[in-house]
């Protein structure tokens, strides 16, 4: 489900990195919105879809009645929120496409390794969670992640370029 996602972000990279190199900061700007609002609506769509219907997918692998019953909440739990990976895919992207590599590295390791990996051991211990912690520790990354990712894209790079657009104008 992420492949359309991640095609639209690698898609993107040429057309920011041009347009950034040949500091036209206004089609930079324009294409990191079309791209985040196409690659998170997408992701919004991918989210309601499974949530909706997630015998389908657990049928893809199981026919038991009973492991689809007990699989219903733990594939709507771990995909909640997925469509903050939108955010984390959009901001990665920009990082990439503009050479600034080190903070799309970073928000990838803080996912997964800072993040996913002492949830994944330490909220199956918290009050009766059990198993369910395991499953509950992807949306807690992918919110924690994709807003951080984005929100650090925001400042350092969107913010910026959308000032010296305003320096162009007013010289």
């Amino acid at each position: 489900m992420t492949l359309p996602a991640s095609g639209i972000t690698n898609a993107a990279q040429p057309v920011l990195g041009y347009n950034y190199g040949a500091h036209k900061d206004e089609r930079v700007l324009k294409a990191i919105r079309f791209m985040s609002v196409v690659v998170v609506a997408y992701m919004l769509l991918m989210w309601l879809f499974v949530y909706l219907t997630p015998t389908f997918f657990l049928h893809i692998f199981s026919s038991d009645r009973v492991i689809v019953k007990r699989g219903i909440p733990a594939i709507q739990l771990y995909y909640f929120g997925y469509f903050m990976m939108g955010f984390q895919f959009s901001g990665q992207s920009v990082f990439v496409a503009l050479n600034k590599s080190g903070q799309a590295i970073f928000f990838s390791l803080f996912r997964k390794v800072i993040i996913v990996i002492p949830l994944t051991l330490w909220l199956p211990t918290v009050g009766q969670l059990g198993v369910m912690g395991v499953f509950l520790a992807e949306p807690i990354s992918n919110f924690i992640d994709g807003g951080c990712s984005y929100l650090t894209m925001y400042l350092t790079v969107y913010k910026k370029l959308k000032n010296d657009c305003k320096a162009k104008e007013e010289v």
